[in-house]
């Protein structure tokens, strides 16, 4: 009996299942213990039966989701002849955090000095995050774009990410992710957790704008859930945390009839 989100197709064939959802999605669908899936699953499965089938990996980029491997499993999964297409109710996206996070790609987006910055718009290199989201957005796009070739008007939900907090807290000897780049860049420890709240705010504008592109695409928002404590690591919520996270997407799982 399958009785939580599905990693391991075998499982599937085991039961002679089919999915009824598809999550598409980086470590926020992956990470151990707990993570978004499981609360999802559990809502999903409240008054209805759902088996939802991860896909993705820890550490994937939005850009994989575009191009190569992961894009090629999800070009199988969703079609309605070889894949799960026919069972299909609805796509959930998660991507975007590891575009920007980490010691090579959140430096990209800042400039080299910020010690003299006195705002976090003052330690933004020019054009960015602008371009960096662009290029997330046109990915996240292309997945609900392809998702409306194959199987037209199934919803496609994706969701922004809360304030992470820059303290150099990583996971099993990963992290600097988000401390390490804004101290190498010299942002000021007082002002690193504004620089990260831009980010975010402006990543949701860019999801609400690439949103107003696709009508099936329905945007989930975790802003200002969590407290400081509700965060394991610089990019990962703890186990209660996910959990109050996932309570996020209930109302838009229930007004599309899927919860």
């Amino acid at each position: 009996m399958i009785n939580g989100p599905v990693w391991d197709e075998t499982l599937l064939v085991r039961n002679g299942v089919f999915p009824s959802i598809l999550a598409i999605g980086d470590s926020w669908f992956w990470y151990p213990e707990n993570n978004l899936a499981i609360p999802l699953h559990r809502i999903l499965n409240r008054q209805h039966s759902h088996v939802m089938l991860v896909r993705g990996h820890n550490g994937a980029e939005a850009i994989e989701y575009a191009a190569g491997p992961v894009r090629a499993q999800i070009e199988q999964d969703l079609d309605p002849a070889t894949g799960y297409g026919k069972t299909l109710k609805a796509v959930f996206l998660s991507g975007g955090g590891n575009d920007l996070a980490g010691k090579e790609d959140l430096p990209a987006l800042l400039l080299p000095d910020c010690a003299a910055a006195g705002d976090p718009v003052a330690c933004l290199r020019g054009g960015q995050p602008d371009e960096l989201f662009h290029t997330v957005s046109q990915a996240l796009l292309s997945v609900v774009e392809l998702v409306e070739r194959k199987l037209p008007g199934t919803p496609v939900f994706i969701h922004g990410y809360d304030y992470a907090c820059p303290n150099g807290k990583g996971f099993l000897g990963l992290g600097q992710w988000l401390q390490y780049p804004l101290d190498q860049c010299q942002v000021a420890r007082s002002l690193q957790q504004q620089v990260v709240n831009e980010l975010i705010d402006r990543f949701r504008v860019v999801l609400e704008e690439t949103c107003a592109q696709a009508p099936t695409l329905h945007l989930v928002d975790g802003r200002n859930t969590l407290g400081r404590d509700e965060w394991a690591n610089e990019l990962h919520p703890t186990v209660a945390g996910f959990n109050r996270l996932g309570k996020c997407w209930a109302p838009a799982l229930e007004a599309a009839g899927l919860a």
